[in-house]
């Protein structure tokens, strides 16, 4: 029986109990993968950083689509899956980046599989070539999926003492804008038929000259895609999920993980010792740099090593889901507004050396956060006073988030601790819908809270129901329950509400903590409009200030080079996305030119609310000194386009004049208004005075 089969059976006994399941370790582990001929997994040291700089791009995911396997979907269908593919694609640009080759990406022959023979003798000239093919070859696949010629590098066979080789198939063309090739398939296989919870799994099938993933399969179950359960979140869900552990995320890459540390400092990149270890009780963590200093200040303790899923033996490429339920890289996955991108699954990413790694786009993760490192353990789990575990299964609760209603069970990956899980039906207090109590309210703004309210005199049990909420500050805000009016509710209290029998528990540390309502984790928030990000208004375009440690012979061309080269530097500085820079101008005989910030279609997504304009605006007047291959040492410094635009320093001059011109006419017309008023006093003072004198002889004269 082959280990999918088994693992397939394992996996069936939880078919009740989770929202889909993952393939990976299993899949992986009968997947051939292809490296470069000079790639030795355990040398100490992989790459040199000292005599080059290379920016960090946001990596490209190019989708390969195979010929005739749409015919399994209908046209909604594929449009469907092709939307979640683009979705996924974006969000990985948004989180990685890499170091990027040049030219476009071909992939590796397996030369123990098109070469019969090899010359072994050290004193021939084509030592260790290919001495005669084997005839068999017909090509390199990649989980069942036959890698078309012209993404593969050509191959040649060589004679004994010759100087050409008899033999030589051309390179492919390649892939162009590449950093990781993903073949995309559809079809109905074993896995798929044995294991009525997979919606896609997935593969790497060739590494680089570092280690990392730059090609891999993804599998989607057209009977899944078919039936209409699941909506596009579920499949973007469940896509990311496959192609973190595509990218990286996997305990066969453990050994292949390296260290970069220190390359910005001219040091060479390292592979690393040792990845994960296990504690105390037996549990196998990770232990890098990154991943325990994040896990550290999840759960307030320190330092600590992140848990791996230990129902997968001997290694698992998941996170154990007693500590980390909730994770986009849990075995099992919660539904997709429940799912979030944690700081330890982007931490792991730092920690792999391949990447550069967005850490501003992680989601509020809420599960076991400040509740201690010996938290989730199987002996712990049982205390239920940090409200993550319960223990009554007929209980009806509020899942950690408090979105859902949940039901208190388990299954295979919890180890006997008992969670609320989210209803299958019903149970979702922000959609409103009319299966609802008296005192019930189920709206986009209504949240789960354990209460016994009833307007009965009589006992209610403690459950979770649905009520209104509205944020006053971070985890502070007011609850309103249908026919009462807003009211305080503060965090860890109980309070009663007007007209009700019983009492409401106020949740402390889950609701209102960006102050401000978090919107539900859907497909649109991954693809949200760039106008969201970069407002309409126009902004000001940054001055850029060039000194060079050695003088040059300048053309356009050089010129051009250059003010490439020093964009790319101000984008890994600033961290923003190289796409969202560009000059407005061409360099001028100081080698300064002006930056502008802003978007483009084919630019991977922003965090909303941290416009790249505003983060370079954080740099202005600090200098940055960096050693370029090709320019010697070069010092930029980002200056205000109010203060050095000369164009605006003439109109700041001229307008001086104005202003200085319009002060003198000022000051001269309220002086000369001032002293008409002062003649026109005197003038009335002196008509009063003699209609006064008039106005006395006419009484005389009377």
């Amino acid at each position: 029986m082959s280990s999918i089969v088994v693992y397939a059976l394992c996996l069936s006994l939880i078919v009740q109990l989770c929202s889909s399941v993952c393939l990976h370790d299993a899949v992986q582990k009968d997947t051939p993968v292809v490296s470069p001929p000079t790639l030795f997994p355990h040398t100490t040291r992989i790459s040199s950083r000292a005599t080059s700089w290379v920016p960090q791009l946001p990596l490209r995911v190019t989708p390969w689509y195979l010929p005739g396997e749409s015919a399994l979907l209908s046209p909604a269908q594929n449009t469907q899956l092709q939307s979640a593919i683009r979705d996924v694609t974006k969000t990985i640009a948004n989180m990685l980046s890499v170091r990027r080759s040049e030219g476009p990406l071909l992939l590796n022959r397996d030369m123990n599989k098109f070469c019969r023979s090899v010359w072994g003798d050290p004193s021939l000239p084509n030592y260790k070539r290919c001495g005669s093919r084997d005839m068999s070859y017909y090509g390199e696949r990649c989980l069942d999926v036959v890698i078309p010629e012209s993404h593969l590098h050509g191959y040649e066979v060589w004679p004994m003492n010759g100087t050409e080789p008899t033999l030589v198939t051309p390179e492919g063309s390649g892939v162009p804008d590449t950093d990781f090739l993903l073949y995309v398939r559809v079809a109905q296989t074993e896995k798929c038929a044995l294991q009525p919870l997979v919606i896609a799994y997935a593969s790497y099938c060739q590494l680089d000259q570092s280690g990392r993933p730059i090609a891999g399969v993804i599998v989607f179950c057209p009977k899944r895609l078919r039936e209409g359960v699941y909506q596009h979140s579920h499949i973007v869900q469940v896509s990311l999920h496959e192609m973190l552990h595509a990218l990286g995320f996997s305990s066969r890459l453990f050994e292949h993980w390296i260290d970069c540390s220190f390359h910005e400092s001219g040091h060479e990149c390292s592979s690393r010792s040792r990845v994960t270890n296990t504690d105390e009780s037996g549990q196998l963590r990770i232990y890098t740099p990154n991943v325990m200093q994040k896990m550290g200040e999840h759960l307030g303790g320190g330092n600590v090593g992140a848990p791996l899923e230990n129902q997968e033996t001997p290694s698992s490429s998941h996170w154990e889901s007693r500590i980390m339920q909730g994770s986009i890289l849990t075995a099992s996955l919660s539904p997709p507004h429940l799912t979030y991108i944690d700081p330890m699954t982007l931490a792991a990413f730092q920690d792999m050396g391949w990447y550069r790694v967005n850490t501003t786009m992680n989601d509020q993760f809420i599960w076991g956060k400040g509740a201690g490192v010996s938290f989730g353990l199987p002996f712990t789990c049982q205390e239920t006073l940090s409200g993550f575990f319960c223990r009554d299964e007929s209980q009806i609760g509020c899942h950690h988030l408090h979105l859902d209603k949940g039901n208190c069970s388990t299954d295979t990956f919890l180890d006997g601790c008992h969670i609320y899980k989210p209803l299958l039906h019903g149970g979702e207090c922000w959609l409103k819908q009319d299966i609802q109590g008296p005192e019930e309210i189920y709206h986009p703004q209504s949240r789960c809270f354990f209460s016994n309210l009833t307007k009965e005199l009589k006992h209610e049990s403690v459950k979770g129901r649905c009520y209104l909420h509205r944020c006053l500050a971070p985890n502070s805000f007011q609850v309103k329950v249908q026919g009462s009016e807003w009211i305080d509710c503060p965090a860890g209290e109980l309070i009663k509400v007007k007209g009700f029998e019983g009492v409401l528990m106020c949740p402390n540390g889950r609701l209102c903590l960006g102050f401000g309502q978090p919107s539900l984790p859907t497909s649109a928030s991954i693809t949200a409009s760039i106008s969201t990000i970069f407002p309409s208004a126009t902004v000001p375009g940054i001055i850029v200030k060039v000194k060079m440690m050695h003088g040059f012979k300048w053309n356009k061309e050089k010129k051009m080079l250059l003010m490439d080269e020093i964009v790319g530097v101000i984008a890994q500085h600033a961290g923003v996305q190289r796409c969202f820079l560009h000059a407005s101008t061409e360099p001028d005989k100081d080698l300064s030119f002006t930056l502008m910030a802003g978007g483009s279609n084919n630019c991977p997504l922003h965090t909303p609310g941290s416009s790249p304009y505003l983060t370079l605006m954080t740099l202005i007047d600090y200098p940055i000194t960096y050693d370029s291959l090709q320019f010697s040492t070069v010092t930029i410094r980002l200056c205000s386009p109010v203060s050095h635009n000369p164009i605006l320093r003439k109109v700041g001059l001229i307008g001086g004049c104005f202003c200085g011109i319009f002060f003198v006419l000022l000051i001269l017309t309220v002086s000369w208004c001032k002293h008409r008023a002062r003649i026109l006093q005197v003038r009335d003072v002196y008509h009063s005075q003699v209609i006064n004198t008039e106005q006395k002889h006419d009484v005389v004269g009377v």
